[in-house]
């Protein structure tokens, strides 16, 4: 005779699940529920228990899906989310694989809110704090992105930035304009765009909207001023429109052949006057060097000393020097004024600051100084196998031919007697 099944057996032998099978469990122990197949408990090592659901797929793998911990979802509840799930599977449908799509079209959809959030506005801001602190011409940078890029598309999500906008509305027509300026401000959104996809901002595979916009053809500039212009502009600046800290500042260039920008950053606990020596120490290749002063240079240095405790050419802003972009601005406007004020620029052919430093590496060369002594003075790195034997600093030299070439300067504004003989020549 047949042995009949309890009350709290199933037909195949198996008992149900009950909260005291439930609660005995052990860690790693795992217990079906004959009154729900496919419905278990599985014990964890950290003593709780977790409800999950196990069945065969359409393509007939072994699948299961976690359900949740025993105690916030109860024996009852965890039959019903079962159940669902086998109705699902007898549908046809894999209830892992749907759960698994509805997770990654959730995951998608959050990373379309997460682009849309993130603007151009928010992709350079990061740029700002995170990146441009430890460049040398940060706030210049800021002032480009902030007045030609972020105006124009600030609101718009970085990543739906396109190429074509990007190119007709802001760089086009600055290339038309100001081609150096245009091209700078390419770069640093080139910079911004790549900082957002390295800190994982921006997907990996993202393209720059920057990527096949041209820049604009690098131009080699040859200008230096004839010893006829260099007078003329030496005669001319004292009462130039100029203020002060343009006019000094650009002596000094011509009296020691450095760039602007070392000049007008210059710092006070950097000059020895008495030994007529400047020490530069952030300089374009990354070399400190000292600058040998001439008398002429040491002077000019004097008459600035009751200016400012810490910098050579002060900065109305308290703390700052003079900004170098304030002397092409200030050379700029002077050369764009009216010939009847008397203040215009008087040098015919167009120049900038920097051919300044051209001029005295020109000059120098005239009155014969050798080029070894022009590098030096000029802080050019010679990588030539002679330069890495010959470890003489050329100081001695440099000083001497600055001397000469300040005196040089000093003459071509001293009046030029013509002989008598020569006049009557004439």
């Amino acid at each position: 005779m047949a042995k009949r099944p309890t009350l709290n057996s199933a037909p195949n032998g198996r008992s149900p699940l009950t909260p005291v099978i439930i609660a005995d469990l052990a860690p790693g122990e795992e217990r079906g529920d004959a009154q729900c197949p496919g419905l278990r408990v599985r014990g964890l090592s950290s003593g709780r228990k977790v409800f999950f659901y196990r069945y065969r797929g359409t393509d007939g793998a072994l699948r299961e899906i976690r359900l949740g911990h025993v105690g916030p979802l109860t024996l009852a509840k965890a039959r019903d989310a079962a159940l669902k799930l086998r109705v699902e599977r007898d549908q046809g449908k894999d209830p892992q694989l749907e759960k698994r799509t509805q997770r990654l079209e959730a995951a998608r959809q959050r990373e379309e809110e997460r682009k849309a959030a993130y603007t151009v506005t928010n992709m350079c801001e990061e740029y700002f704090r995170e990146v441009l602190p430890n460049l040398k011409r940060g706030d210049e940078a800021k002032r480009l992105l902030r007045v030609d890029f972020m105006p124009f598309f600030g609101d718009i999500p970085a990543a739906e930035l396109t190429k074509r906008q990007l190119q007709d509305e802001v760089i086009r027509p600055k290339m038309l304009k100001y081609p150096r300026t245009a091209t700078q401000l390419l770069s640093r959104i080139r910079c911004a765009y790549a900082h957002a996809i390295e800190q994982g901002r921006l997907p990996e595979d993202f393209v720059s909207p920057t990527v096949g916009i041209k820049s604009a053809a690098a131009v080699r500039r040859k200008r230096a001023l004839s010893d006829a212009e260099l007078a003329t502009f030496l005669k001319w600046l004292p009462n130039s429109p100029y203020s002060r800290n343009v006019r000094d500042s650009l002596r000094l260039v011509l009296l020691t052949g450095c760039r602007s920008g070392e000049i007008v950053s210059g710092m006070w606990c950097d000059i020895d006057l008495d030994r007529g020596i400047w020490t530069m120490r952030e300089t374009k290749n990354g070399e400190p060097y000292d600058v040998m002063l001439s008398l002429q240079a040491v002077e000019l240095l004097t008459y600035r000393k009751g200016l400012d405790k810490k910098f050579v050419f002060p900065s109305p802003r308290a703390g700052k020097h003079v900004a170098q972009k304030a002397l092409g601005l200030a050379q700029y406007t002077a050369r764009h004024m009216q010939e009847e004020s008397g203040a215009k620029d008087p040098i015919a052919v167009p120049w900038t600051v920097h051919d300044l430093r051209r001029t005295v590496a020109t000059g120098l060369a005239k009155l014969g100084c050798p080029r070894v002594v022009q590098d030096r003075i000029l802080n050019h790195i010679d990588n030539s196998v002679s330069a890495i034997y010959d470890r003489h600093t050329y100081d001695v030299e440099a000083r001497g031919w600055l001397q000469k070439w300040a005196d040089h300067m000093d003459r071509l504004l001293i009046p030029k007697v013509i002989p008598i003989t020569a006049a009557k020549a004439a």
